[in-house]
């Protein structure tokens, strides 16, 4: 469903109708609208198109995860915008990218395009759908490469009269939060992000300008966690209690971000023990080890992570 705004200004009265269409700024949600998955949010105002994010969703295989494309004309769009590299936001681009009328410009973090390769790679490699229902492959995702465009953090950039740049996210190494200005319209557009700073990133940053208008994710928006010192002493307490006894533990999580944190964490609290140091940490995928030396740490220096 597309939300139809009528943006305000110190130079207009706030109830004074639009003379014409393009005055309005419209907003359609592509996906993730109702529903957790396929983010892609679709935004017109002024004559100008911008896209946020291009991702799949994880439940469905083939076409049906795609977000709903056949509701705009790609070619209008201006310029697309991802936010950070998880499949969910990221993971449809190379086939919007090589197969369909999309002819703007696409812009994301340096590390959010260094994993992207790595992750839709592996995407390709362990999908288990049939030549027919794959959306893209290898070579699209290559292709897709040569077409990304790299964006600093705070770096301001402007595209057929579209001005934005971009602020953290926290969440994963290299996620953004982008700030788009079309006409002295500010709309910011959040992704997924945290404003709870971990070991290996930093929270969210708060905009210098205020928007005015805020695309937010909101898929924990209205939950109360506990603290995260008390998550984290009850996630350590069930492990050490579980290894002291002689057992093991299979800690399941996502390769990209969870897992360094939660090494991280391991890493801490065994530093701090020393009657668990001849008790190895195993991390059983090569794709896990990659964001670390993208995030400056080349190896991990505790013998007891392997």
């Amino acid at each position: 469903m597309a939300s139809t705004v009528q943006p305000t200004s110190s130079l207009k009265r706030r109830d004074s109708m639009p003379t014409r269409e393009s005055d309005l700024l419209t907003i359609t949600p592509l996906g993730a609208g109702s529903e957790v998955g396929r983010s892609c949010v679709y935004m017109t105002f002024k004559g100008k198109t911008v896209l946020f994010d291009c991702g799949i969703h994880p439940a469905y295989s083939g076409m049906a995860a795609l977000p709903y494309f056949d509701e705009i004309d790609p070619s209008t769009i201006d310029v697309l915008l991802i936010t950070h590299f998880h499949l969910d936001h990221a993971a449809s681009l190379p086939y919007f990218l090589e197969k369909t009328t999309f002819k703007g410009r696409v812009f994301m973090t340096h590390a959010t395009k260094a994993i992207y390769k790595l992750l839709l790679s592996d995407y390709v490699k362990v999908s288990k759908v049939s030549v027919e229902d794959m959306l893209f492959d290898e070579q699209d995702i290559l292709r897709s490469m040569d077409k990304i465009e790299v964006i600093d953090f705070h770096q301001t950039l402007e595209v057929n009269g579209i001005r934005f740049w971009c602020y953290t996210a926290g969440h994963v190494l290299g996620a953004a939060m982008f700030m788009v200005d079309i006409a002295g319209v500010r709309v910011l557009y959040t992704g997924d992000f945290s404003r709870e700073e971990d070991r290996h990133l930093r929270a969210a940053e708060l905009p210098q300008f205020s928007p005015d208008i805020c695309i937010i994710e909101s898929t924990y928006g209205v939950q109360l966690q506990q603290s995260r010192s008390v998550r984290e002493k009850r996630f350590t307490d069930v492990i050490h209690s579980t290894v002291a006894q002689g057992g093991r533990v299979l800690i399941p999580a996502f390769a990209l971000g969870r897992a360094q944190e939660l090494l991280l964490i391991l890493d801490e609290y065994w530093a701090n023990h020393p009657e668990l140091h001849n008790i190895p940490i195993y991390y059983a995928s090569p794709l896990a080890k990659r964001p670390v030396s993208c995030d400056g740490k080349s190896r991990w220096a505790s013998e007891w992570v392997v």
